[in-house]
């Protein structure tokens, strides 16, 4: 864990130096300048991550995971790296964070607290020159010889495979020919493309995380007689990692006589360039080779350069199995990479698992075993290497519920296969990406997080480095995930209209892996036990699922250097969890999301470095005015909460980020009350410098604040409600100024007042979301000119039945979902051609005048879901559905009976919309909820 503690420790370091550059000057201080004293534990973390990096190849060792040595002193650093954290973290403590509008106070403040500063300064200069010396005698150890002994001893020699090389080879034992279990169909497509594919495009792609049948799936095509009449010549190579020089000229002789299996040019193979001869023993035949397990694309072009480039003309097909997706597409065209993601259905894995386990048995599942059984096969989650895996070692067990739920508590570590698979892709992770994939070891087995709170949190727990360009933090982070998942070892669990993750997950073999390999990183506690730290231990980051159950913390657990918690569950905050927080001194995250919570827990003031708090989905009601205490604060997210007013003192949080405070009140139809939005007091709001976004917040009783919003500049997300139509010249002369926004969200007082936002000042050039909510007499004239818009929500816009309602929208290049709701009061909605090209979603709810709908061949070409409510005059089906050939959902709510009757497999109109997969009709029932379902698919 020393190459995740070093990391954020220096993250720590470059805040701490830059916050005391920004807050004292050097003659500050007379001897012990903390300044100073903060670069020398930097250049000690610098001199650890350099030690780490160069002696890196141990930790590759095939002894489970290097020398004990190396690991010793991996260890040691860890600790030291803990230790500088705690340390600086103990510095800021003391250090005055706290900001006043008024100079004379701030000065004031500053003054008192000087002395104490003063005295941490020398503590804290002792303390690092101490650590120093610590480090310099753990370097000093590795002068020292070292005599045969012991560790020498246990290790393996040079000519063990390294964790890796040959995994995939080494597992293949689990899936058979006869186990090719829902593989039928890519495995037609993928000899379909081999054998008749274009000749233009001669590269294939396999891409999928470890275990998902890559290679079982390629080796079972590669053999097949089809293939290997097809082709001339036919070679299978296992790509090494870090595919050097050296090895490469060690592969080429290897490819050779796997093209050459009889040896006719053995006897020149000494007297000429392998890639030369290589080069002319393939030239104008037919061949196929396959690449098994290619790590980059560095590793690629190497092996495809000494290759004949004359492949398009021969017919011959260079294949490649990879867990990289950036590496399948860097070598495959888009139609000709298979994405082995999909995993087996629930039929297809239990028929597998049954193979496996119960092959003395006909396959048949013991009765008294059914349910632990199909818990095991959930638990695999449809990969087949992992079921085949399982199956297998469960063989071998006494069919007793007893021992199949051992096995099932503790799957990941009781079947080392799933290890092999995982680990050398955890190996070949930066150390930045380590931390942060480890952190998906936090949440509870099968969750799915939001791409937004998992971004925030890793920017609040400082595992994101600055970046050198003008990127967000956020932004870095969200490379940071692409990353994770394009190199499949993070799951999205569902994106956004056009194609953003929205929220993401791993699978729960990976958490098991996670867990074992996190520890003394993450600890887990699951109420009966707790998972991730050794006795003895320090606790850093603590998750807690399921509050309802309690905790299992002994006296002897040690918190005093946690820096996170997590809540998750139904349990209450109590006189427990109060003490608990009072010893989190240094804890930086506090997420107590959905627990039985009704006021703002007063001991967090007291933890002054907190970056983050999410208390959201509880029933707190305000915000006390000491949240001012908390001046490190990131993240301070009350969605979903009855807050209705923020105090005035929220303003001396000069490094909030993010700032989410609003709640939907929705039961069946989204109605102009439900988004329930906050007040601001009175104040400078421009002193909140950093934020980023700020949502819901209502100007009814604070007209102020629209102008003074010009100040923040760095505005990604801004949502305003009771805006007046007075306000439409100077919101828009604010918003000019907010060059970065992208999401922009307003309503105007009630359902009956105009929204007046047709002003040119505004320059919507990021715009990505836009919401409208309130009458308009008329499109502002800037809507046409968001280019970079994908979704629109317009509502209650009641425009008049002489205005166009989608001129102004038809022409937008990037708009991908549309929701109009009481949008227009015309009696016709007509779809032109060639527009709306590439929507995917529309929504039309409450036309109440609206009796005709045409679609004109070639509008909306790429629609695949359409969704119509409460159309009460709307009794024809829309004309041209069956021009949208993309179609895959209709959904219905409240549409009239003579609408749905048209829809009728008897109906005459029926054959307009016989392509669409999912056709459903709702209605609302006496007791306020969607009752009345028909299928009509």
């Amino acid at each position: 864990m020393a190459e995740i503690a070093v990391p954020v420790a220096l993250f720590l370091a470059d805040k701490v130096i830059m916050f005391l550059d920004k807050k004292f000057s050097r003659s500050s201080f007379n001897n012990n300048n903390p300044r100073d004293d903060a670069g020398r534990a930097r250049s000690c973390l610098e001199r650890m991550r350099a030690y780490l990096s160069d002696n890196s190849s141990a930790e590759l060792s095939a002894y489970d995971g290097g020398s004990q040595q190396f690991q010793t002193r991996v260890k040691e650093i860890r600790n030291i790296a803990y230790e500088i954290e705690d340390v600086l973290d103990e510095f800021l403590l003391h250090v005055p964070h706290q900001f006043h509008n008024n100079d004379v106070f701030q000065k004031l403040h500053d003054a008192v607290k000087f002395r104490t500063v003063q005295k941490a300064s020398r503590e804290f200069s002792d303390r690092i020159k101490n650590i120093d010396k610590n480090l310099n005698f753990v370097f000093t150890l590795d002068q020292i010889p070292q005599f045969p002994g012991r560790d020498q001893e246990s290790r393996p020699s040079s000519s063990t495979t390294r964790h890796g090389d040959s995994t995939v080879t080494h597992h293949n034992q689990f899936l058979e020919e006869e186990e090719m279990v829902g593989f039928e169909k890519p495995k037609e497509k993928l000899i379909s493309q081999l054998m008749k594919g274009d000749p233009r495009f001669p590269n294939i792609s396999l891409v999928g995380p470890g275990g998902s049948g890559k290679t079982t799936l390629l080796k079972n095509v590669f053999k097949s007689k089809k293939v290997q009449r097809f082709f001339e010549c036919h070679a299978w190579i296992d790509v090494p990692r870090d595919l050097c020089p050296r090895k490469l000229d060690e592969l080429l002789p290897n490819m050779l006589s796997k093209f050459d299996p009889k040896g006719k040019r053995k006897e020149s193979i000494n007297h000429e360039d392998p890639k030369a001869q290589l080069v002319r023993a393939l030239k104008g035949k037919k061949f196929v080779v396959v690449l098994d397990n290619v790590w980059s694309k560095q590793d690629l072009e190497r092996i495809v350069n000494v290759l004949p480039n004359d492949l398009p003309g021969t017919g011959s097909k260079i294949v490649i199995t990879t867990r990289y997706s950036e590496v399948a597409s860097s070598h495959a065209n888009s139609s000709y990479i298979h994405n082995m993601s999909n995993v087996l259905s629930w039929e297809q894995a239990w028929n597998l698992f049954c193979r496996k386990a119960f092959h003395k048995s006909e396959g048949k599942c013991p009765t008294q075993i059914l349910d632990w059984a199909e818990k095991i096969v959930k638990k695999c989650e449809g990969l087949p290497l992992a079921i085949s895996a399982v199956g297998t070692l469960l063989a071998t067990k006494r069919p007793t519920p007893l021992d199949w739920k051992k096995l099932h508590d503790r799957l990941g570590s009781n079947v080392p296969i799933i290890t092999q698979i995982l680990e050398p892709s955890y190996k070949d992770l930066p150390s930045h990406l380590k931390t942060c994939f480890l952190y998906f070891g936090m949440f509870p087995e099968d969750y799915s997080i939001s791409r937004e709170r998992l971004i925030r949190l890793w920017v609040a727990e400082g595992f994101v480095m600055q970046s050198r360009s003008r990127k967000l933090m956020e932004e870095v982070a969200g490379g940071y995930l692409n990353d994770l998942i394009g190199r499949n070892l993070v799951h999205v669990s569902s994106r956004e209209v056009d194609g953003r993750v929205r929220s993401c997950r791993v699978l729960n073999l990976v958490r098991e892996f996670i867990i074992e390999k996190a520890e003394n990183f993450i600890t887990v506690s699951l109420a009966a036990i707790c998972r991730g730290t050794a006795p003895g231990e320090k606790i850093r980051h603590l998750s807690v699922h399921d509050v309802s159950k309690g905790n299992n913390f002994s006296s002897g657990t040690d918190l005093s250097c946690t820096r996170t918690i997590l809540l998750s569950g139904q349990g209450s905050y109590d006189s427990e969890l109060e003490r608990l927080l009072k010893t989190f001194k240094f804890l930086r995250v506090l997420d107590l999301q959905g627990i039985n919570l009704d006021n703002f827990p007063d001991s967090v003031f007291g933890l002054t470095l907190l970056r983050y708090i999410s208390l959201r989905h509880t029933d707190i009601k305000e915000v006390p005015k000491s949240i001012k205490k908390l001046g490190f604060l990131e993240t301070l997210d009350l969605k979903h909460t009855k807050v209705t007013n923020l105090p005035k003192q929220i303003y001396k949080l000069r490094n909030l980020h993010h700032l989410l405070v609003y709640r939907y009140d929705v039961t069946n139809y989204v109605t102009f009350e439900a988004a329930r939005s906050v007040e601001l007091s009175a104040g400078n709001i421009s002193s909140l410098s950093s934020i980023q976004k700020l949502s819901l917040i209502s100007v009814k009783n604070n007209r102020k604040i629209i102008t003074a919003l010009r100040e923040l500049k760095g505005l990604r997300k801004l949502g305003l409600t009771d805006l007046q139509k007075e306000d439409g010249r100077k919101l828009c002369c604010s918003l000019h100024e907010m060059e970065q926004l992208s999401t922009l969200d307003v309503r105007s007082t009630s359902e009956e007042d105009f929204l007046d936002l047709d002003h040119g000042e505004f320059r919507p050039d990021f715009l990505q979301r836009l919401y409208l909510k309130g009458r308009l007499e008329r499109l502002p004239m800037w809507i046409s000119k968001l280019h970079s818009v994908v979704k629109i929500g317009l509502k209650w816009s009641k425009l008049q039945a002489n205005e166009n309602p989608l001129e102004a929208l038809q022409a937008l290049p990037e708009l991908m979902e549309l929701d109009l709701v009481q949008y227009h009061t015309g009696a016709e909605l007509k779809f032109k051609a060639e527009t709306f090209n590439k929507l995917k979603i529309l929504h039309i709810e409450q036309f109440d005048q609206l009796n005709k709908m045409v679609v004109e061949n070639g509008a909306m070409p790429k629609l695949e879901k359409l969704i119509m409510s409460r159309c009460q005059n709307l009794s024809l089906l829309p004309l041209g559905m069956e021009h949208l050939t993309h179609l895959d959902e209709l959904l219905l709510y409240d549409m009239p009976d003579e609408f749905i009757a048209k829809l009728g497999k008897d109906s005459e109109d029926r054959a307009h919309v016989e392509h669409i997969r999912v056709i459903h009709s709702f209605h609302l029932g006496s007791n306020q909820s969607f009752t009345g379902f028909q299928n009509l698919s």
